[in-house]
């Protein structure tokens, strides 16, 4: 099985790759359905998520990818341009046919993308918090000649304080023993999602 992630991984970064702008899309309840459901179903408009949450995930992927593709991958200006002229059907087409059109647009190998469906502000300092951060969104790949999701991954975390968190006292000392922010809590939630990435 290694050797066989080895071999993808080798394979990989040898092609080129992009990413789509995170849709601000609902919960998941089956990871793997989230990408064949009608685009307008999956899609919501959230008053309470906070602005430009989505744009935020999307450059934090793009970074993501940068730093383990570099030289490989489309820059995220031109696959935003690519997206914002892209013609599709919002009643029938489902996430995963717009993010193969927009692979072929781009002509590149692989595309990746993400909802997200929860982005809540911490209220209060790093070192008092009211109410903590809470986030939560996924993040998938896909091979743009096959069609086939490679790999999906998913991260939907409150933060929780020293008190509750005994049974995962790493991740709180990995977070900086503080109170984070929503967008310091996402990177850490991106960034152990790509601990586990297969193609590395």
């Amino acid at each position: 099985m290694l050797s066989a992630h080895m071999s993808q991984a080798q394979e990989m970064i040898n092609k080129r790759i992009a990413v789509m702008p995170y849709i601000k899309g609902k919960n998941p309840e089956n990871i793997e359905e989230t990408m064949t459901c009608p685009y307008s179903s999956f899609c919501f408009e959230d008053e309470s998520m906070k602005e430009g949450a989505d744009k935020k995930l999307t450059r934090m992927l793009q970074s993501m990818v940068n730093r383990d593709f570099s030289g490989h991958v489309i820059p995220m200006d031109q696959a935003v341009e690519a997206f914002e002229i892209l013609k599709f059907d919002h009643a029938k087409d489902t996430p995963k046919v717009v993010l193969l059109k927009l692979g072929e647009m781009l002509n590149v190998d692989y595309m990746m993308a993400g909802n997200i469906w929860r982005y809540r502000e911490r209220v209060g300092t790093s070192f008092s918090a009211e109410r903590p951060a809470s986030v939560a969104f996924a993040v998938y790949l896909v091979d743009v000649k096959s069609g086939q999701l490679i790999w999906q991954d998913r991260y939907d975390e409150t933060q929780q304080s020293l008190t509750e968190i005994l049974f995962n006292i790493k991740d709180f000392f990995k977070q900086g023993f503080k109170w984070l922010t929503a967008e310091e809590l996402a990177r850490f939630g991106m960034n152990k999602m790509f601990e586990n990435f297969p193609l590395k």
